[in-house]
């Protein structure tokens, strides 16, 4: 297997395993993207559009439908009328904070599956891969 299937085989294990270990009943995988992509202070619809690469059409209907549980409400700039910021309600942020915990149980769960070397080896070479990731994001903006 090249580098190429790897990653593709990686990120579909991944989101097969999002859905099914970190999801709620009633909240999909794309509302707990967007849920745990918004910061304490909130994050603009154009930053959350692109974190997580979707049309800015569609994460307005996502943050309709979390607006609509009651999870986020959105926040004209003050200085820019333009700037919408959305920003985690009270139970907004106690889900996520669920979802944080889900998270890292799942991340415990896989790394009680390797010997302590071996983990810090694994979370070393994950970490300079997401970096390489992310700069290939940067070079694009």
């Amino acid at each position: 297997m090249n580098s190429g299937e790897l990653i593709s085989s990686l990120l579909i294990d991944l989101q097969r395993l999002f859905k099914n270990e970190v999801t709620f009943k009633d909240i999909s995988y794309s509302q707990v993207l967007a849920l745990i992509s918004i910061s304490d202070r909130g994050v603009e619809m154009s930053t959350l559009s692109w974190d997580l690469a979707l049309d800015n059409s569609t994460v307005t209907r996502l943050v309709n439908r979390l607006e609509k549980k009651n999870l986020v409400f959105r926040k004209k700039s003050k200085k820019d009328k333009r700037l919408v910021k959305v920003c985690l309600t009270k139970e907004g942020e106690a889900i996520q904070n669920r979802i944080e915990e889900k998270i890292d149980f799942l991340g415990s769960k896989i790394e009680s599956q390797f010997s302590y070397d071996k983990k810090i080896d694994i979370l070393n070479n994950l970490s300079s891969f997401q970096w390489i990731i992310k700069k290939l994001f940067l070079t694009k903006k």
